[in-house]
Order: C-alpha cells, then sequence, then structure tokens
C-alpha cells in the first residue's frame, strides 16, 4: 500500500526505485511512525518524524515495559546490543533477548491477542522502545522475513534526535504545510499524540500560525504559506487512485471535504479499515481495488455516481500506468455502480 502510495504522487516511478531507496541508496526508511503504524518516511525526515512523536509513544511504551517488571532502559540496551552485528529477523531477534532475559522470557511466551501457542514469544515486543526512541528501524528483508537495525548503522550520519518541544514543534509545521487549515484534533487523528501535548506546540508557535475559516472549520495555516496559497491555481479533471490507508485520506479529523456523508462508512470502515478510493479534484468518487490474473491486472471500480466519459478514460489511464507500476503487461478496468 506504501509503493502504491508512492506511485500515485510520482510520475515514472518504478518498483525497482522503491527497492533501491530502502536497501542500497537507504533513502528512504521503513518504520513505526504515525498513530503507531508501519509508515516510509525519507530518511532525512526520519528525525523529525521520531522526535514529533517520541514522548506520547515512548512513555506509552515504557509504561508497559514497566509493568512486565522490566527496565526500559536496560533492555533497549539489551536489544541495540543484539543488533550490534546488523539486522536480524524477528525470530532471530526474540531468540537472543530470551537468552538473555531467561526466565522471565519463558513466562511470556504467547501466539497474541492472548492466544497460547508453544514455541512462540512475544519477547521482540521489547524492540518497540528502541523504535520510539528513533534508535531501531526496519532493515533489509530476510526472505519473506522482516528485519530491525540499528539506524546509526543504517542511516549513517542521521540527524540527532530534536528535544522534545523542537521536535513537536517541527512535526506540527510539517503537518500543516501540507494538511492545513488543520487543529490540535486534526493533528492527533494524523499522528496520534495527547491533545495536552499537541495544543501546547501549537500555543508556541502562535507567531507563526495565522487562524482561517474553511467551510465553517477554524484551522490554522503557516503564515508564511498563506500568500503561495493566495495565488494557487485549482487544477481540475484530476483522476488517482489512492491505497487503503492513503495519508491523504487520513489528514483530519472530520472528513466532510474528502467524502459525502451518505457513502462515509464505504471509506471508513470498521475496526479502522480503511478503503482504496478513486479521487476526482481531490473528493472521493468512488473505490477501487485490483488483483493479478495471468497477463493482466484487472482494477474493479465502484462509482458512487456515474462517471462521465472523460472520467472513465481517465481512470483507464491511471490503471495502465499502475500495471507499469506493478509490473504486468495489461490492464483492464472493470466499472459498477
Amino acid at each position: 500500500m506504501a509503493r502504491i502510495a508512492l506511485w500515485a504522487r510520482l510520475r515514472q516511478l518504478t518498483a525497482d526505485d522503491i527497492e533501491q531507496a530502502l536497501v542500497q541508496k537507504r533513502s528512504i526508511v521503513k518504520t513505526w511512525s504515525l498513530r503507531a503504524a508501519l509508515h516510509l518516511h525519507r530518511s532525512s525526515d526520519f528525525s523529525v518524524v521520531v522526535g514529533g512523536l517520541m514522548p506520547k509513544r515512548l512513555l506509552r511504551e515504557q509504561r508497559w515495559i514497566h509493568r512486565a517488571g522490566l527496565k526500559e532502559e536496560e533492555t533497549t540496551r539489551i536489544v541495540l546490543n543484539a543488533l550490534k552485528d546488523g539486522p536480524l529477523t524477528r525470530s532471530r531477534l526474540s531468540d537472543s533477548l530470551n537468552k538473555k532475559l531467561g526466565a522471565w522470557t519463558r513466562n511470556w511466551r504467547d501466539g497474541g491477542w492472548g492466544v497460547k501457542k508453544v514455541g512462540s514469544s512475544l519477547a521482540w515486543h521489547l524492540v518497540d522502545p528502541a523504535v520510539a526512541r528513533g534508535l531501531v528501524c526496519f532493515g533489509p528483508p530476510d526472505g519473506q522475513e522482516i528485519t530491525f537495525v540499528r539506524v546509526d548503522q543504517w542511516i549513517p550520519g542521521s540527524s540527532r534526535i530534536p528535544p522534545e518541544n523542537e521536535g513537536e514543534e517541527e512535526l506540527v509545521r510539517r503537518y500543516l504545510h501540507a494538511f492545513g487549515p488543520a487543529d490540535a484534533k486534526d493533528f492527533r487523528a494524523w499522528a496520534g499524540g495527547y491533545m495536552t501535548r499537541i495544543r501546547g506546540a501549537i500555543e508556541r508557535l502562535r507567531d507563526e500560525l495565522v487562524e482561517v475559516d474553511s467551510d465553517g472549520h477554524n484551522g490554522y495555516l503557516l503564515r508564511k504559506d498563506l500568500p503561495d496559497l493566495e495565488r494557487a491555481d485549482v487544477d481540475r479533471g484530476v483522476v488517482r487512485l489512492l491505497p487503503s490507508f492513503d495519508p491523504f485520506m487520513q489528514g483530519h479529523y472530520s472528513r466532510g471535504h474528502l467524502v459525502d456523508q451518505a457513502r462515509y462508512r464505504e471509506v471508513y470502515k470498521e475496526a479502522g479499515w480503511l478503503a482504496p478510493v478513486v479521487l476526482l479534484d481531490g473528493r472521493v468518487v468512488g473505490t477501487w481495488s485490483y488483483r493479478r490474473e495471468p497477463r493482466k491486472l484487472v482494477v474493479n471500480v465502484t462509482m458512487f455516481s456515474p462517471f462521465t466519459k472523460g472520467a472513465r478514460e481517465m481512470v483507464e489511464e491511471e490503471a495502465g500506468d499502475l500495471s507499469r507500476f506493478l509490473e504486468t503487461s495489461d490492464a483492464s478496468v472493470r466499472f459498477t455502480g
């Protein structure tokens, strides 16, 4: 989904470009970040993202570690030492932690969601605080398995993690530059976090912000962005196929500017699931899915209302380029709804 999200924004992107950026160039880094979910970030933004999220995420992870009867600083040192010789898969990291922590891990064996399962271990979750601190991220895949790696080895020369207030303020700036006008509730919907800290960061930035009314909703913009927005031309007739959980769809608490209320539950589903959507001029006009068939990519589009001939043609063009990106030789689009 993250790869398709990049494709939707960068024309002519290839799947190999992303793999090169992740593994060889390391200009993109994969880590748990916004809302504690897995994301891809530019390596140059890594310290800003981690610094802005750390106050909330680290406290939560520390409480969890302490309730388990351990000291987070100590377990984080053990994790970093286990990774000193390079990336480890989840299972190998878990084995290493089991050896160090002995009796404690023998009493904590679980298949996930509270189901006992002999031979499994959740000890690898001790990596979570190290990830929240910006010391560990995801490394290169090992076959079908994920790996973890030390950031100082994986992203040499990476920037220092800024102090708490500085990190939160810079992340709010980046957010408002991309999603403004927005308020504290919007930021929390996008990033997670505590409202008191978010409001505090916004208050400290007051001199850099301007409050505006957007369709009856008051929100903040960066003052320096206002002239560019006032001069901006609005493109029309732009169609994009966005994947499930695309960041564009998660930037605000209220989403009436994106999708009609009557169709809301077809996009924002139960249990936090988010459908892939068809955008026309920035609004959701349908959902879509795809499947691979021999030598063909089949794209199924559910229209919320009948598409014009021009809109159908643009969807077909998007599907054709998605087929190129996913390295299939052809694409067909089926419209329903």
